[in-house]
């Protein structure tokens, strides 16, 4: 008997240990530490650093000539050490479909690597070096710059002093929006449990009362009666599993008890028991352990491109911040330029207009007074421009002290280009490492690959191998323990296969075509992404260098506008004369241009950070430039999710 409870016991302990984790959620090794671009690279970088460089044509070639050549076998020790050196793999059969997927994932990245280096993609980070090193002009003469950062514009309102680290602070706590992105890769983790929790043992247990009366065929079958009655009781329970190798094991109890007056049983009352250990595994279809934790790897992997979702998602998000604050600082400036130029506008109108009957004839009058009405009413649509700006940047912070209609929100960080880019050394290597949407084209490339090896493994023919173990024993009565007792050494056993397959082209098949169109479409997808993105980087560094040639010559125009305006408003100050309309016009006009001009250098240096910000962006660095990581945390109800928080270093 203590053998049997042993063994029984030993069954139900392999079946515990066949399960993943009980707890729902991430853990830190459920994601990738590393990046999916991040090998293929170091792979490039190492073999150039040896002297070994291959062009498009030779990466094409070895990415594509696995199929023809067979597949590659790959030893422990590269395993676990983590390299995959694609210039030094023997092809060979593969092990596993993992195997293969990140092989030709890594191999595909280096190609499009290569190839991109080729096309010259990328280039214009050199003209980035060459202005980065210039500093942006001083503020020195731009009179605005105080009435932009200084709470006097709106002097009934309570000032807000606010800089642009403070700001990006500010979002990263506050943001409905970067929270609410933050859940997407928790929401996409509790698929990496649910793949877990297919191998979760289950207890189970089946109960029936059945009850017969039928006709007796002879009266010696019913003892003499004329019906024959049969009451059976069956119960039974146990516990099974699904196993990682596709197969399935259950250790069960059944125990039956039947009360007839059939007198096939003898004594009339008796009870049966019966213990099965029993193990169905796949030898074909559904079977291996790479196939079971294809489920897995999958969730895994979209899991971590949910995360490189949330990184795209939250440097676009603190980009429009970014922009909005400076776009606050331009506001805030040209209403203080058409407050000032409305002011200039109403003295020249009053000062013709104290001359009237004397030599300011009425067409001089009404033009002056005309152009001060229309200043007067462009300062008003500056005032609510400036105000909606103030709205739009509330809305992306959430912060509650920018949210009151009577807070006047200061800028006080000035676009000097003192937040410059974090390094200008980078070179399109970096940008294939941080970009998100690189790491998530790449890794959903890896989980169509591995998509593909299952629904090649689904297509096989069904080859099942059955393998049990039971024990029966039986007594009469109801004693179920003497009928359990009654079981030690009445071992059976019983070795089965199960086989069936298509007789033709079937929905399996069907599958596994479409699989494995779309792997080549994601490797498509996969090519097109890098190109968008370093057709970004391209644009955005051109931006970059356009903004900062701009603000000098923006500069170099207002001094220019403001020397004219300086001379013309010298000659009128001397008296009207008998060129009195054409020196308003032209002071007037003066006057226009300078605050263009003006309102031109304010826009030029918030333009220079904007498109600062956006190269950063460009080059996946936007969140390391304020020192930000995504950390796996809990909210306020205890459940999963990312959040934005400081790396330890300022940006």
């Amino acid at each position: 008997m203590s053998g049997k409870y042993m063994a029984a016991a030993a069954a139900l302990a392999f079946v515990a240990g066949c399960t993943g984790e009980g707890s729902i959620g991430l853990s830190p090794g459920d994601v990738p530490g590393i990046r999916a671009m991040n090998p293929s690279v170091g792979e490039e970088l190492d073999a150039n650093r040896d002297g070994v460089f291959m062009n498009a044509s030779q990466a094409r070639t070895r990415l594509d000539s696995f199929p023809g050549n067979g597949e590659f076998d790959l030893s422990s020790e590269d395993l676990s050490n983590g390299q995959w050196p694609v210039d030094t793999i023997t092809y060979k059969a593969f092990r596993n479909t993992s195997d293969r997927a990140i092989y030709i994932r890594r191999a595909l990245g280096r190609y499009a690597l290569i190839e991109a280096r080729e096309r010259g993609l990328g280039t214009s980070l050199n003209g980035v070096r060459r202005v980065a090193h210039i500093s942006a002009p001083s503020t020195a003469g731009e009179w605005w710059v105080r009435s932009a950062h200084r709470g006097d514009l709106l002097p009934r309102q309570r000032a807000q002093k606010i800089s642009l680290p403070d700001i990006i602070n500010a979002t990263v706590r506050n943001s409905f929006q970067i929270a609410a992105f933050g859940d997407l890769p928790a929401i996409r983790g509790t698929a990496i449990q649910e793949a877990r929790g297919r191998f979760v043992p289950e207890i189970f247990a089946d109960a029936s009362i059945e009850r017969r009366d039928e006709f007796a065929t002879s009266p010696a079958s019913a003892g003499g009666a004329t019906r024959l009655t049969t009451d059976e009781d069956d119960v039974e329970f146990g516990v099974r599993s699904r196993l990682q190798t596709g197969g399935e094991i259950s250790l069960s109890q059944r125990f039956t008890t039947t009360d007839t007056n059939d007198t096939a049983f003898i004594p009339g009352e008796q009870t049966v028991s019966q213990t099965a250990l029993t193990y169905v595994q796949p030898l074909l279809r559904g079977g291996g352990f790479t196939y079971t934790d294809s489920t897995r790897r999958i969730a895994n992997m979209d899991t971590q491109i949910a995360v490189e979702e949330f990184h795209r998602q939250a440097s676009a998000h603190l980009l429009e911040v970014e922009r909005a604050y400076w776009n606050l600082y331009v506001a805030r400036s040209v209403y203080a330029q058409r407050r000032h130029l409305a002011g200039h506008g109403a003295q020249i109108a009053e000062q013709i207009g104290n001359r009237e009957g004397i030599d300011a004839d009425p067409v001089l009058i009404n033009r002056a007074r005309s152009l001060a009405s229309q200043w007067r009413a462009d300062m008003v649509r500056a005032k609510a421009a400036m105000e909606n700006a103030e709205f739009r940047l509330a809305a992306l912070v959430n912060d509650k002290r920018l949210g009151p209609a009577d807070v006047e929100v200061l800028p006080t960080s000035a676009p000097n280009g003192a937040l410059h880019l974090l390094s200008t050394n980078d070179t399109i290597e970096a940008v294939f490492i941080h970009r998100p949407e690189i790491q998530q084209a790449i890794l959903q490339y890896e989980a169509a690959l591995l998509r593909e090896g299952m629904a090649a493994n689904e297509s096989l023919p069904e080859l099942d191998l059955v393998l049990e173990a039971r024990s029966e024993g039986g007594t009469g009565g109801r004693s179920l323990g003497d009928a359990f007792d009654d079981q030690s050494g009445n071992v059976g056993t019983l070795v089965g296969l199960k086989f069936s397959v298509p007789l033709g082209f079937d929905e399996r098949d069907a599958r596994y075509h479409r699989r494995r169109i779309e792997t080549v479409q994601q490797e498509r997808q996969v090519m097109s992404a890098i190109s968008t993105v370093l057709l970004e980087v391209d644009v955005s560094a051109n931006e970059y260098i356009v903004a900062c040639n701009d603000l000098v010559a923006q500069r170099r125009a207002l001094e220019a506008a403001q020397a004219d305006t300086n001379a013309i408003q010298a000659r009128w100050d001397e008296g009207i004369g008998d060129a009195g309309i054409e020196l308003l016009s032209a002071l007037l006009t003066s006057y226009q241009n300078l605050q263009a001009s003006e309102q031109a250098v304010a826009t030029a240096r918030a333009t220079r950070e904007i498109s600062a910000a956006n190269l950063a962006r460009a080059r996946g660095l936007l969140l390391d430039r304020w020192g930000l990581s995504m950390n796996l945390t809990r909210d306020i109800r205890g459940e999963q999710t990312y959040q934005l928080a400081r790396s330890g270093r300022d940006g």
